[in-house]
């Protein structure tokens, strides 16, 4: 499915683009069959958009296309529906819950699975359970202090599928009237290290701002204020000096520093795309493993993390129906 056309640079080089992308693409989906390999090898020698390409490939998958596995990306499920939500995600995901008891402010730091029943030290206390679904992020599971005993299968896994990085910054925008509704554009075509920059959804006097992969691993270590700079930087060279008068911070949030994520979307090392299945398989039929880098097919989305939640839930009904 072709893109809805951005603007920033002339229409017949959006073409172009789009086209060197859809090519990229066939390559990929052809190439599950064959042995597995980084995705940058699928890119064209030469070819003039090489690094846009790549920097769509740091929005999807958080990292640069030489770090990943190009049978993850062929085996990926782009039903190419993905909702906005005006109240935002997590809005949604509160309603969604609105009736389930949840204990907030309360990580857990280690599950101890050594004993009869399990016992998860929380910073509130120890909570004993016979099952639990473990939801957290890759970069979490990589950490062997984690499980007690250690569980060395499930730490390879998610070292495999470490995480990436993808941000964004939220502007306000001054005289927005003069941009349509949903207007898109890319900083630069011309290099990997550039944002994409959504103008007015929703119709609000806003830029929503996209950073991936590499630059948006360094803006996170110079703070809120890189990423402001480097917005501004790139919307001045597209839209004029005087632009830089009409934006105003908003808000951001650093993915990558936040304590209880370390990052953004899982991505497969190059040769490791089975282990997201190895990531989901159940232990001793007690701990059950749920969100998006368990999935097979929608890992990175809400919805792939979704389903595998339904999965280990209807796992773990299973194990209570055969023991009882």
């Amino acid at each position: 499915m072709r893109p809805s056309l951005t603007f920033g640079f002339p229409h017949a080089e959006q073409l172009e683009f789009f086209d060197a992308h859809e090519a990229f693409d066939l390559q990929v989906e052809a190439a599950e069959a064959t042995p597995d390999r980084p995705a940058s090898e699928l890119l064209k020698p030469g070819d003039r958009w090489n690094a846009l390409v790549t920097a769509v490939g740091t929005f999807v998958s958080g990292i640069e296309l030489e770090r990943v596995s190009v049978h993850e990306l062929a085996r990926y499920d782009d039903t190419g529906v993905n909702w906005r939500v005006a109240e935002g995600l997590g809005a949604t995901i509160a309603a969604h819950g609105a009736d389930v008891p949840v204990a907030l402010d309360c990580p857990v730091h280690r599950i101890d699975h050594g004993g009869r029943r399990l016992r998860l030290e929380t910073a509130k206390g120890v909570v004993t359970a016979d099952r639990a679904i473990v939801a957290v992020p890759t970069s979490i599971l990589a950490a062997e202090e984690f499980f007690g005993p250690a569980l060395p299968e499930k730490t390879a896994a998610a070292q495999a599928l470490p995480l990436g990085f993808d941000d964004k910054l939220f502007l306000a925008l001054d005289g927005a009237s003069e941009f349509p509704r949903e207007s898109r554009l890319f900083g630069r075509t011309d290099r990997v290290g550039t944002g994409a920059y959504h103008l007015r959804p929703f119709g609000r006097p806003l830029i929503e701002c996209y950073f991936g992969g590499s630059l948006a691993r360094e803006l996170e270590h110079h703070g809120e204020r890189a990423f402001f700079d480097f917005a501004v930087s790139e919307l001045v060279g597209l839209l004029g000096t005087s632009f830089a008068r009409r934006v105003a911070f908003g808000a951001t949030h650093c993915w990558g520093t936040d304590p209880f994520a370390r990052g953004a979307y899982s991505y497969a090392l190059p040769g490791k795309a089975d282990c997201r299945a190895a990531l989901a398989q159940p232990v001793d039929n007690r701990l059950f493993f749920a969100g998006e880098a368990c999935s097979l097919r929608d890992f990175s989305t809400a919805h792939g993390a979704y389903l595998t939640g339904v999965r280990a839930t209807e796992e773990v009904l299973a194990a209570r129906s055969r023991r009882s």
